[in-house]
Formats: C-alpha cells, sequence, structure tokens
C-alpha cells in the first residue's frame, strides 16, 4: 500500500520536474553568471539596481513574445511597440505632473492592450501567416512613432521614473514592477480556460479545434496580452531614458534579444510548450555575459558573439532534447 501510494506520488513529481527541467537549468544558469560576476567586480545592491532597470523595458518585452509563441504565433513588432509607446508616453508626459502621467500610463497601456488585438484580429480572420502580418506591423508602428517624434526627445515626471525604477540603490521597484504583471500573465496562463487554451492552441490546433477550443479568440487574447505588456515596455523605456527615441533599430535589437530571450528560457519556437521564469532569467543572463567579459578586461563587443554562440548552442540541444523525446 505505501510502495503504491509512493509511486502515485513520484509520478506527478517526476513529471514536474521534467516540465521545469529548461527552467531549471536557465536559473541554473544565471545563477552561476552571478556568482562569476560577483568574483570578477562584485554584485551589490547597486548592481542589481542597474540590471533591473536595465533590462525591465526587455524584460516585459519577453513576456510578450513568451505568451505569443506559446500559442503558436510570432510577433516581429514587439519593439516596434515598445518604441511607439516609447515616444507616445515621452511626448505626452514632458511637462506634466505625476498624477497626469499615473493617467497617461494606464490609457497607453489599454491601448496597447487594443493594438495587440487588433493584430490578433488581422492574424487570425485574414490566414496570413503571423510573421509576415507583424512584420508589416512593425513598420507601421515604427513610421507612427516617427510622426509622434521625429527627433529624440520628452519627458517624464521624476515621480514616475522613481515609482518605476526606485531611487539610489533601490532595486525592489523594478523587481516588483516585472514580477507583478508576470504573476498575473502566469495565472491567466495556467489558471484560466482562456489561457490553457492559449496553450492547447500552441501546440497542437487541430486538437485544440476538435476539443472546442476557439481559434480566433484564443490568437486574440494572446496578441492581446503580448500588446499590453508591449505598452508596459514602453513605459518602463521612458522612465529609464527620461524621454523617448523613435530610431527602429532600438525596435528591431529588442524584439531580437526577445526571441533569443524565449529560446533560452525554453519556450519551444512551435509553440505549446514553456513557462514564463526561464525567459526572465535568460533576459537577465544575457545583460550579464557583456558585462563579466567588461569586468574581465575583455572587449565588450565579443560579448554579443558570445551570445550568438551561446543561442545557436541552446536551439541545438533543445532541438535534440525534443526530438529524443519524441522518439520515445
Amino acid at each position: 500500500m505505501q510502495a503504491t501510494t509512493a509511486a502515485a506520488t513520484a509520478g506527478p513529481l517526476a513529471r514536474t520536474a521534467r516540465r521545469q527541467a529548461w527552467t531549471g537549468a536557465a536559473l541554473l544558469a544565471f545563477l552561476l553568471l552571478v556568482a562569476v560576476k560577483a568574483q570578477s567586480g562584485g554584485f551589490d545592491s547597486f548592481e542589481i539596481q542597474t540590471m533591473l532597470t536595465s533590462t525591465l523595458a526587455l524584460g516585459y518585452l519577453t513576456l510578450a513574445q513568451g505568451v505569443i509563441v506559446i500559442g503558436g504565433g510570432i510577433d516581429l513588432s514587439v519593439g516596434a511597440q515598445m518604441v511607439l509607446f516609447n515616444c507616445l508616453s515621452a511626448r505626452l508626459m514632458e511637462g506634466q505632473p505625476f498624477g497626469t502621467c499615473l493617467l497617461i500610463a494606464a490609457v497607453a497601456t489599454a491601448a496597447g492592450g487594443l493594438l495587440g488585438a487588433l493584430t490578433g484580429l488581422v492574424i487570425a480572420k485574414s490566414g496570413v501567416p503571423d510573421i509576415i502580418v507583424t512584420l508589416a506591423t512593425s513598420f507601421v508602428w515604427s513610421g507612427l512613432a516617427l510622426l509622434v517624434m521625429p527627433t529624440p526627445g520628452g519627458g517624464t515626471a521624476l515621480e514616475f521614473q522613481a515609482l518605476v525604477l526606485g531611487s539610489g540603490t533601490e532595486f525592489w521597484p523594478p523587481l516588483v514592477g516585472l514580477a507583478v504583471p508576470g504573476l498575473i500573465v502566469w495565472y491567466v496562463l495556467r489558471r484560466t480556460r482562456a489561457g490553457l487554451g492559449v496553450y492547447a492552441f500552441g501546440s497542437n490546433r487541430e486538437a485544440a479545434f476538435l476539443a472546442g477550443v476557439p481559434a480566433a479568440r484564443t490568437r486574440i487574447t494572446a496578441y492581446a496580452i503580448g500588446g499590453l505588456l508591449c505598452a508596459l515596455g514602453g513605459l518602463a523605456a521612458t522612465a529609464f531614458t527620461a524621454g523617448g527615441d523613435p530610431r527602429a533599430t532600438a525596435g528591431m535589437t529588442a524584439t531580437l534579444t526577445s526571441v533569443a530571450a524565449i529560446v533560452l528560457g525554453g519556450i519551444a519556437l512551435t509553440g505549446g510548450v514553456g513557462g514564463l521564469l526561464g525567459p526572465v532569467t535568460a533576459v537577465w543572463s544575457l545583460y550579464l555575459i557583456p558585462a563579466i567579459m567588461l569586468a574581465r578586461g575583455v572587449d565588450p563587443a565579443y560579448g554579443e558573439a558570445v551570445k550568438g554562440v551561446v543561442i545557436v548552442l541552446v536551439v541545438l540541444l533543445g532541438g535534440l532534447l525534443r526530438r529524443e523525446r519524441k522518439g520515445t
């Protein structure tokens, strides 16, 4: 009897361990990088605050990309959306009091969700692949950002910056600012019918359809969540830079990095597999690699090459593991 109970308990635990193995590996890799950074040049509260504030916007974009890819899509416009909301918020917040800045932030976040839902609706109704639609919308959002702000400028209230990023060496405001939306999105994905539908649709569209998962609504839900998070990324960029920057290259770089982070964090580009903790820790790991190289006297330009090699190796490893799992 006891052996049967132990076996029944070990079964779910073993399955959970297998499902979370990649997330655990991503977290372990981050902790190893932290240890190396602490040995190289220290990792005090100032270093933590710098890392969290520098990667906050990218963290939001990674969460956005993660939700969409889990649902079987991909969004090449997340960086352009971030740039658009960065320019919009910086333009509207300039010279405004703290209360007005909070109102603008709330409206911008809602607008981001609506833009994402519109993108999902176009994809669902047109049948055009996600990669084509989002590539096109990336140019649209970049163009609108240039119309809003042709050159870098704008501003925001100091209180808004302190709320988003903290002051001095405080690192808890950006950490909480990323954790709270992340937990809400995790709850939606794992504990609601709509979120489970996103996983089911990304895993097997035909099976999800036969199970009664509404395809159009699921696609719109995933992109709406992604758009909302992209707007938060734009607001975080406004707080970090105290202004707006319409350069499309910043958006392109952020988009590519968000894809790299979700891959490193264990989300399968084929959809239906992965969580949100791994990609966030991957964002921090990608930040630490060039920082460690700089602390050790290595040209930080090589850091990009190292990140590229790491991503290729991880993708190859992930492909081999999934192929082996399917074979068994």
